[in-house]
């Protein structure tokens, strides 16, 4: 049943070179991913590692999954000055 209650997170890993990025964001761009916002991204911590990303809501559509990785793309690139962001660095985790 505990599996059950999981959620599925879209997100990039943090690397030293993105936390770097996100130590020092761009102008104005703090806002999309400090407090509690559930519209732009959080940072989670999972199996040691830190994520930036989003949750999906339950019952998210499986044809919008690329527009959400798109979005986490291009709102990390907003954050980290235009750092080159593939799509192939996004993954689906369930926390």
């Amino acid at each position: 049943m505990e599996e059950l209650s999981k959620r599925l997170f879209i997100g990039i890993k943090i690397t030293k070179a993105l936390q770097d990025d996100l130590d020092s964001p761009a102008p104005g761009t703090k806002h999309y991913f400090e407090g509690s916002n559930n519209d732009y991204l959080q940072i989670i911590n999972l199996h040691d590692e830190k994520f930036i990303g989003r949750y999906l809501k339950d019952g998210f559509p499986a044809a919008n999954i690329g527009d959400v990785s798109r979005n986490v793309c291009s709102i990390v690139k907003l954050i980290a000055r235009g750092r080159r962001i593939e799509e192939h660095e996004v993954h689906i985790y369930s926390c």
